[in-house]
């Protein structure tokens, strides 16, 4: 997985417009760039945010 598809998955996760993909998230929650959370979904941990940057930060909530 490069960067790109990262950051593609990261965007599936935090964009409501955009389908999440589970084999994607799963692989990213191994990586640590995402954090498992009720439900079945997930969330940026601080290394997704920051792999995200600016493209992120529309949706950073904290």
């Amino acid at each position: 997985m490069t960067d790109a598809d990262r950051i593609e998955a990261l965007l599936d996760i935090v964009d409501p417009e955009r389908t999440e993909r589970p084999d994607q998230s799963e692989q990213l929650a191994v990586q640590g760039y995402v954090e498992r959370r009720p439900k079945k979904r997930f969330w940026p941990t601080n290394a997704g945010w920051n792999l995200l940057g600016d493209r992120g930060r529309a949706f950073d909530i904290s």
